[in-house]
């Protein structure tokens, strides 16, 4: 049984298109930028108005009262809106193709067809897929759907289901870096292909994704919705799993629903390079009624090492060995000619996707997984080729370098596989959480802190406090005031028409827009 669109309910519970070379990281000037006017034929009208429908309804799948903010926006196809910080020059977030189009692999016969699908597929089919290979059933919370074409009928069940999410792993890689990766083409080969898969919920970041990957479920129902919710309360921004908390997460995971239906007789591994993707992957744990403590386990920006939280999970004594400063130190703070010495910087190096490979490879071979008829999950994300992306870009020699890197891994994960449970008794999926804009041309980067005083020059010139919270452009929304904006005169709506006058903007919406758009949702896709 699916849920129904209109109903609410709240449950415990990676593509080349951009141009070579390094160009500036200048910022063009956020004043006003008048848009020069062309006639409009009414085919391109109607166009527009199918796009801005599409991209209403990818925000309402993504809004959650009180998570959300009150002004969405649609960055200008090519422009980049981010930080300013070095490490991150490129910046996702959007819905155009190259944010938008991810890889959604199955493998792994004799449980998996062998074949090339071009029906639209989202993040959420995954879960209620698995589940069905689980023989655990659909849940409520679904908004996904089984992916029966991939299922070989009567194979029986797995030992162990590995989910590999390869951040920022836009689709188009699989041509474009193909020479560099035989073990992923394999596969592709060799598995169920869609070609057609795509990210359906905005903003395209990290936290959502692997929510809506782990529960099968739109940001509506798992809440969600940002990287970094903004608490009112406080008035600044929080991570949405703080520490590794899982309370914010309202919809449960695959890995907790197998969790509860084998009485944590099943090994449930959770890996990640960020405390948002694990998370979103692994769930609960033992944080959940009835739940029993699962493996999991994030690298800290901290001491470049590796977290848990102990009250929901436990960390494998395998990751004592492993930490990224061995490995910088090793290499001389340096690869391929970029300081690489402190733990975030290490990040956006082909180093630490061996890194974290090599911490997930010592993981999964110390735990029992494959020992039984039990099914064992392991839930991964690898943030390599997004922290290398978001420095250096999708058509980089670094990039490049790591997702080489990155192939070798996955080799290495699937013979061990093959040693742990026996050969064709895994199943490994392989898919992203968003994708990677290209390098924009010279002048067109932008950055919140030149955008929000252009806001607030216009409407609260003064005290400059009608926009709460924007400094992590990747959300793709503002948290305003609207008390504040509406005592100065001015809806939300007069915001949202200035933003779109700016070239960077394609599209601004309202909050009340997308309440309406989400109102007016009848299917996921």
């Amino acid at each position: 049984m699916r849920l129904t669109d209109s109903f609410v309910v709240l449950t415990v519970a990676v593509f080349l298109a951009g141009c070579a070379g390094a160009a500036s990281p200048t910022s063009r000037s956020a004043a006003p930028a008048a848009r020069t006017a062309a006639p409009v034929t009414p085919a391109a009208a109607a166009s527009t108005s199918a796009r801005r429908t599409r991209w209403l309804e990818m925000f309402a799948r993504g809004y959650f009262p009180g998570r959300s903010g009150q002004i969405f926006v649609i960055p200008a196809e090519g422009e980049v809106i981010t930080e300013r910080e070095p490490l991150y020059r490129f910046m996702h977030g959007s819905p155009w193709d190259y944010d938008t189009h991810i890889p959604v692999l199955l493998h792994g016969r004799p449980f998996i067809r062998q074949g090339e699908w071009n029906d639209p597929v989202a993040q959420q089919d995954i879960a209620p897929t698995l589940g069905a290979i689980l023989g655990a059933g659909l849940v409520p919370t679904y908004t996904g759907r089984v992916l029966e074409q991939a299922i070989a009928p009567a194979a029986g069940r797995p030992r162990v289901i590995v989910v590999m999410v390869l951040d920022a792993m836009r689709a188009d890689y699989f041509e474009t870096y193909a020479d560099v990766m035989p073990t992923l083409t394999r596969m592709r080969r060799e598995g169920a292909w869609f070609s057609e898969a795509r990210a359906n919920t905005l903003p395209t970041i990290t936290g959502v994704a692997h929510a809506t990957i782990g529960t099968g479920t739109d940001p509506r129902f798992h809440g969600i919705t940002v990287n970094n919710l903004f608490n009112r309360a406080t008035g600044r921004p929080q991570p949405a799993y703080e520490a590794l908390d899982p309370r914010e997460l309202m919809a449960l995971t695959l890995a907790d629903i197998w969790n509860l239906t084998t009485d944590g007789r099943a090994v449930i591994i959770g890996h990640g390079g960020a405390l948002r993707a694990t998370t979103g992957l692994v769930g609960q744990g033992a944080c959940l009624v009835n739940g029993r403590k699962v493996i999991a386990a994030s690298y800290s920006t901290r001491d470049a090492g590796w977290e848990t939280n102990a009250a929901c999970y436990t960390m494998s004594t395998a990751l004592e060995a492993f930490n990224g400063s061995r490995v910088w130190k090793e290499a001389g703070g340096t690869w391929m000619g970029h300081d690489i010495a402190s733990p975030s910087k290490f990040r956006a190096s082909s180093l630490y996707q061996r890194f974290e490979a090599e911490a997930l490879l010592a993981v999964m071979a110390q735990e029992p997984i494959g020992a039984d008829e039990i099914t064992d999950l392991v839930m991964v994300n690898m943030k390599g080729p997004d922290y290398a992306a978001h420095a250096h870009g999708p058509a980089s020699a670094e990039l490049k370098q790591t997702v080489a890197e990155l192939d070798r891994q996955m080799a290495r994960i699937l013979d061990l596989l093959d040693q742990k449970a026996g050969p064709g008794r895994s199943v490994v999926v392989v898919t992203a959480d968003h994708g990677m804009p290209g390098e924009p041309p010279p002048g067109h980067r932008h950055h919140p802190q030149d955008i929000v005083p252009l806001i607030h020059e216009r409407f609260d010139p003064v005290d400059q406090k009608v926009v709460q919270y924007y400094d992590d452009a990747s959300n793709s929304q503002m948290y305003i005031d609207t008390a504040r904006l509406t005592a100065r005169g001015f809806s939300l709506r007069d915001l949202a028409a200035f933003l779109e006058r700016q070239e960077y903007y394609t599209a601004v919406f309202t909050e009340d827009e997308v309440r309406a758009a989400q109102a007016r949702l009848t299917s996921i896709r």
